[in-house]
């Protein structure tokens, strides 16, 4: 078990029923905390971190919905707090998520859900919930830039009082190493507030192996990580998702097998370790939602997508968290 490796982790791994156009996945609140402490309890014997990405408000909430009530990812953090209860000891720790909604009132709803969570899974076991991630790939220009950056100064005083750190993460943190980008400013600004960053860095297009994607993934980390000490030395970098899809069409247009997806899930826990990244492979559980059976369009999320693949379990036809090999 590798201390820097941990995976993200949505509970939504319910399979499709039912015949296209019409397939269904199952409700996005129907995954109770039991449900989601039974996943955890297949994911902890080999990681104990894991990074979440949403607190559950959809947009079909109202903002006073108890933060409770909402989606399953609201009971992530709980069930993390009832599985260290159970073991006496934190043996899965979270980085609680906060998704990023075009609703202000949702968006408040949101963070202080995020809070109410981690006060409370600590309260039932301390050190389950070390940190707060403020989005999810929406810092993309100047303008969502300061928005997070707003976020996180409003409520860092308050994260730092709970013993939380709080940071963001996305694909976008290339842009930092550039001066001339449009949005380099604000992302200097944002670096200069957060505790940390979590990098999302894929493997490149038509590489043909995956010691070959964790080179290119490497050096780019590493290119990121000496801008950001430059900007904030106390700000830590990660890598928030990194992963190879066990099939599938995918973005990256790789070569989508178990074969590959494990050789990269070993050869980027060897590279975490030997440069102590904390690195959080994309994913735990399949969540085959993601592979859209009802479209076709884009290609790596539809009927034959790799979105839905990435995990390092499935759900099997029998209700059983199956580890791919």
């Amino acid at each position: 078990m590798s201390q820097f490796l941990g995976v993200a982790f949505q509970p939504y791994v319910g399979r499709w029923t039912g015949t296209p156009p019409n397939a269904t996945t199952p409700q996005w609140n129907s995954y109770s905390q039991q449900d989601i402490v039974s996943m955890l309890e297949v994911i902890a014997p080999q990681f104990t971190k894991i990074s979440t990405y949403s607190m559950g408000y959809s947009g079909f909430y109202s903002p006073t919905t108890p933060w409770d009530q909402v989606d399953s990812s609201c009971h992530v953090a709980g069930a993390a707090a009832q599985l260290n209860q159970v073991h006496g000891q934190v043996t899965i720790e979270v980085a609680q998520g906060i998704y990023q909604q075009s609703n202000p009132e949702l968006q408040q709803a949101e963070i202080e859900a995020a809070f109410s969570a981690a006060s409370a899974a600590n309260a039932v076991f301390s050190n389950t919930v070390t940190s707060l991630v403020f989005t999810n790939e929406y810092v993309v220009d100047a303008q969502t830039t300061n928005a997070v950056n707003t976020m996180i100064v409003a409520n860092q005083q308050n994260a730092h009082n709970l013993n939380l750190k709080v940071g963001v993460r996305s694909n976008t943190f290339g842009n930092i190493t550039n001066p001339s980008s449009p949005f380099y400013n604000e992302l200097k600004t944002l670096i200069q507030n957060c505790d940390f960053i979590q990098c999302n860095l894929y493997p490149g297009s038509n590489i043909p192996t995956p010691q070959d994607t964790v080179n290119g993934v490497g050096e780019a980390f590493n290119t990121i990580k000496s801008a950001v000490a430059e900007i904030n030395p106390q700000c830590e970098v990660m890598i928030g998702e990194t992963g190879w899809p066990s099939e599938g069409v995918s973005f990256n247009n790789t070569d989508n097998n178990v074969n590959n997806l494990l050789a990269y899930f070993e050869a980027i826990d060897k590279w975490a370790s030997q440069q102590g990244v904390i690195t959080y492979l994309f994913e735990a559980i399949d969540e085959p939602w993601k592979s859209n059976q009802n479209t076709q369009d884009p290609p790596w999320q539809g009927q034959n997508g790799a979105e839905g693949h990435y995990g390092l379990w499935y759900l099997n036809d029998q209700g059983q968290y199956t580890q791919k090999v």
